[in-house]
């Protein structure tokens, strides 16, 4: 079965690059730039994963990971950032990545997050 990944960041071309390499990977991901259509999506759900942007206007990838787990308690998720020392101590069944990092090094914490699952 296909894994549904709803991957969220506001720059354009991150979310573009990061979807492809997801996509390249195998898995169907809806990538939107607006974490309120983000919490729209997963609160609706259909995901089997969170990988998101740290800061985004509005919200912090953290807050966004406490909304959507308001509804799926144990959903996966990955914080990929430029401001990982900001991010602090992660939840439980959080990875952070600090960017840049390798189209391999995404896809390697996806699985492993999806299989910790």
């Amino acid at each position: 079965m296909v894994k549904h990944i709803l991957l969220v960041d506001d720059e354009d071309a991150i979310a573009y690059v990061f979807k492809r390499y997801l996509e390249r990977a195998g898995f169907q991901v809806t990538a939107v730039l607006d974490p309120a259509e983000a919490l729209a999506i997963g609160s609706a759900g259909g995901i089997d994963m969170l990988v998101t942007d740290f800061r985004m206007p509005g919200i912090t990838g953290a807050t966004l990971i406490g909304r959507l787990r308001e509804h799926t308690p144990a959903l996966p998720a990955l914080i990929v950032t430029a401001y990982g020392a900001e991010v602090g101590v992660a939840e439980a069944g959080v990875r952070v990545l600090n960017k840049p990092l390798s189209p391999q090094e995404l896809v390697d914490a996806v699985v492993l997050a999806l299989d910790e699952r």
